[in-house]
């Protein structure tokens, strides 16, 4: 019966890290801002701390709406951003209720919670989305 347990566990273990990387910037490719607006529609318009440092405000301007419209809604695709001195990874829990079809120059924007304050005004963070990667934005205060 402990047999069956440990399989379970080291099945489960094995899972959990393939789900979650150790790093979620492994294996993406850095991009430069037009880079990312070329590939995903998006441009980085803020990263800030807000609501007495317990939530993070991501704006994003799109540049492509079809494009976009996955960044937004997919959710293998929505942004994540790494804390670049720590590792803190902040993942949103749920898609953004953006429903509406998107706007050429729109501002969308998602919060996400700032689990035990990882991100401060000043930190330098990465966003990843799909297989890109864009480092060293300055969080806002």
């Amino acid at each position: 019966m402990s047999v069956i347990v440990a399989v379970a566990l080291a099945a489960g273990l094995s899972w959990t890290q393939w789900r979650h990387p150790a790093d979620i910037r492994d294996g993406t490719t850095a991009v430069s801002s037009e880079e990312m607006s070329a590939r995903y529609g998006i441009g980085v318009e803020l990263i800030a701390v807000t609501a007495a440092g317990g939530l993070i405000e991501l704006k994003l301007q799109v540049s492509d709406p079809d494009k976009a419209d996955d960044v937004m809604h997919e959710e293998d695709q929505l942004p994540v951003l790494v804390d670049e001195a720590t590792g803190a990874t902040l993942i949103m829990s749920s898609p953004p209720h953006h429903r509406d079809e998107l706007q050429l120059g729109g501002e969308y924007f998602f919060l996400l919670a700032n689990t035990r304050s990882a991100l401060q005004r000043g930190s330098l963070v990465t966003m990843v989305v799909g297989d890109a990667r864009l480092e060293h934005i300055e969080v806002q205060g």
